[in-house]
């Protein structure tokens, strides 16, 4: 098995409409950009209480699998959902959540979790891929109690806080901020001097302000709804509405040089819908810094992290909101489900500090996939008592200590720089140009370019050194802590350790939450075409992912060992037919063993009996796979010749019953009969 052939497989199930793909413990689902009729009731039912392989490929033989291991070991499980944008990751968390669900009549939770809109028009937005991307990644702890689901937790990271306050060309930002603007009533919309879209520079940077197909104000009302559901009062709907108009207007402030502010309208109106001092505001956003030369850039720079750090917060507020209505009595065994951001590499014309986050969480990510096939590997293997020998897999471990491992990682260089009010993006880069330009996963620039490279698992990725931004966030978050209602984001300390914060918490969560507390499920989601049309198979797209998911490293793993491996029982009913055998034999290894010497010569290597299992190479299915074709064509031959022989014997007892229905009279009786005449 290699690269072509599981194309080949996945492209051919594809054009089938067969979207599910097992590849040995990993399901692959490939983004159909339709939906199909295999997730009612019914799939339920077939699905549920069944094992891993019985029947065909589906994200409900995941769930079940899920469950069923947690109520038979009484251990936690987690099902990890990864891709690219536009791949069906969201899709596929509401689908597992609607199983556990509805196999347990509790879809009141499954809804509030997964469904809400509240998550979806705050967390999505339109990229150039995706009409409806969801921008954070999420971890949902499904509890249960006896079986039946109890209550969930959500919890969300890495928020891509960059599209807040700049978005490319053809893209968006958040839903929420279009969905308020058209489906707000007006009196409140003059209350929060509010206008339409295209007047704001956080909301029209990437041209159009609509996407196609998309309601706003209908999902607006819809959203509103939602929030009724969660017993939102009137009063922290405003105050949601209060805070996201005041961002609106946070990004309408310009500035001349030397601190000249040009919007004094839009720093009295921010002061009052956040209801602080407008003094206190503007000097908060033209804080001085020691660098002149970028003192203009800075000053930008401060307006766009208070931005962040109020939308921060808020969605923060909003994941703790959903979760007090859905919150567990008690912590009890669970199934978690993880929707992580793909590796985001090539395409992205600018990468910068939040795409290296994105890539560390899936280096890591990465690394926990790999130990645990592995480990997998080495588990079945002692347990059927076979030999075990050391099989090499790709270890990027190196990597993870390049980005973020003490004292010199990238990110604790900049961390580290970030405590000096004298540093700038030149002196991040020469230090680490100084301290990795001997690491082989390090790429420095041949031109004095303000850049650098990593050599990710995935292929090589070229970071701009643009992280002012996080400098001025870093230095100066402390300073905005007085902006922020009391108690919504902690100590003031708290804050300005942000950046720590993200780093240990990423690490906290695959450590934590995957690797101790968890048996892993993984869902690899597939994009076949960024065309985003059900017809089309990009040959080239696909392998890319498959690539870059781990998928090819997991069959080079499974190859190097013994691929194939049966109970004793499934074996002797699968090969049977190539010796003749009618009656299935008893099962157990020395009569595997003997159907298999008659089937091949026997040669060191070739097999192994485990304790339960049958380990052998790819010739038996080889040899089967031409068994079953040489008795295919036998069986069309017949068949062929069954309907020819009963078509021809048809035609012939007609033939015989026409023939049957008519006189038949001598031709020298009808002449003499007109000789006679004639005389």
């Amino acid at each position: 098995m290699h690269e072509g052939a599981v194309l080949l497989n996945i492209k051919t199930r594809f054009q089938r409409e067969l979207i599910y793909t097992y590849i040995g413990s990993i399901l692959v689902s490939v983004n159909p950009y339709r939906m199909y009729n295999i997730y009612g009731t019914d799939m339920v039912l077939l699905y549920k209480g069944h094992a891993l392989g019985e029947n065909p490929p589906h994200l409900f033989a995941i769930a079940n699998a899920a469950y069923s291991k947690l109520m038979d070991a009484n251990h936690n499980q987690v099902i990890i959902i990864s891709g690219e944008s536009g791949s069906g990751k969201t899709e596929a968390t509401k689908l597992v959540l609607r199983y556990l669900a509805a196999i347990q009549h509790t879809s009141n939770i499954a809804q509030q979790v997964c469904t809400s809109p509240l998550m979806e028009s705050f967390g999505n937005a339109k990229t150039v891929r995706n009409d409806n991307s969801s921008r954070f990644g999420k971890y949902i702890e499904v509890f249960l109690e006896n079986g039946v689901i109890s209550g969930a937790i959500t919890s969300q990271y890495l928020l891509e806080k960059s599209r807040i306050v700049f978005q490319a060309k053809d893209e968006r930002n958040y839903h929420i901020f279009y969905e308020m603007l058209a489906g707000l009533p007006s009196q409140q919309k003059r209350a929060f001097y509010l206008q339409d879209a295209e007047t704001y520079y956080y909301l029209n940077q990437g041209g159009d302000c609509g996407i196609t197909g998309k309601n706003d104000a209908e999902d607006y009302r819809r959203l509103v709804a939602a929030m009724e559901i969660l017993h939102f009062a009137a009063e922290d709907q405003a105050s949601i509405f209060r805070v996201l108009a005041s961002i609106l207007h946070l990004g309408n402030i310009f500035f001349q040089r030397h601190e000249v502010l040009i919007s004094a309208q839009e720093i009295r109106v921010v002061s009052e819908l956040l209801q602080i001092s407008p003094e206190g505001l503007q000097k908060a956003i033209t804080y001085k810094v020691t660098v002149p030369l970028c003192a203009l850039a800075c000053f930008f720079g401060f307006r766009d992290a208070v931005a962040k750090i109020l939308y921060s917060l808020l969605f923060h507020w909003l994941t703790e909101k959903i979760n007090s209505q859905v919150y567990p009595h008690q912590h009890t065994l669970s199934i978690s489900i993880l929707d992580i951001y793909g590796f985001e590499v090539s395409d992205l014309t600018f990468n910068s500090f939040e795409q290296l986050c994105i890539n560390y969480a899936n280096e890591y990510l990465q690394f926990f996939f790999n130990r645990i096939i592995f480990r997998e590997e080495q588990e079945e293997y002692s347990r059927e008592q076979v030999l075990w020998q050391d099989i090499p897999f790709s270890d990027n471990q190196p990597c993870i200590d390049l980005v973020a491992a003490k004292p010199h990682g990238i990110l604790r260089i900049l961390d580290d720089q970030s405590c000096f009010p004298q540093a700038t993006d030149h002196t991040f880069l020469q230090k680490c140009h100084y301290h990795h330009v001997h690491n082989p996963l390090y790429i420095k620039p041949k031109m004095p370019t303000p850049e650098f490279g990593i050599k990710h698992y995935a292929g090589r990725v070229t970071y701009q050194v643009c992280f002012h931004v996080i400098f001025v966030h870093l230095v100066y978050c402390q300073q905005q802590v007085s902006a922020v209602p009391p108690g919504a984001g902690g100590e003031d300390g708290e804050v300005t350790k942000h950046f720590m914060v993200i780093l240990w918490y990423v690490s906290y969560l695959f450590l934590s939450f995957l690797l101790f507390r968890c048996n892993p499920f993984f869902v690899r989601c597939i994009k076949p075409n960024n065309l985003k049309d059900p017809r089309v198979f990009e040959d080239e797209l696909v392998s890319h992912q498959l690539r870059h998911s781990g998928i090819l490293e997991t069959i080079r793993i499974r190859r190097e060992g013994y691929p194939i491996r049966m109970q004793f029982d499934v074996f002797l009913f699968r090969y049977k037919s190539l010796v003749g055998v009618h009656q299935i034999p008893a099962a157990s290894g020395e009569n595997c063993v003997l159907m298999l010497s008659k089937l091949c010569p026997l040669r060191p290597g070739l097999y192994h009996v485990g304790v339960t299992k049958a380990n052998i190479y790819q010739l038996l299915e080889c040899k089967r796979e031409r068994s079953r074709h040489l008795a295919a064509l036998t069986l069309q031959r017949y068949t062929r010749m069954f309907f020819v022989r009963k078509r021809y014997k048809e035609f012939r007892n007609k033939m015989i019953r026409k023939s049957g229905s008519f006189p038949i009279t001598s031709p020298y009786v009808c002449e003499s009969q007109t000789v006679h005449q004639g005389t």
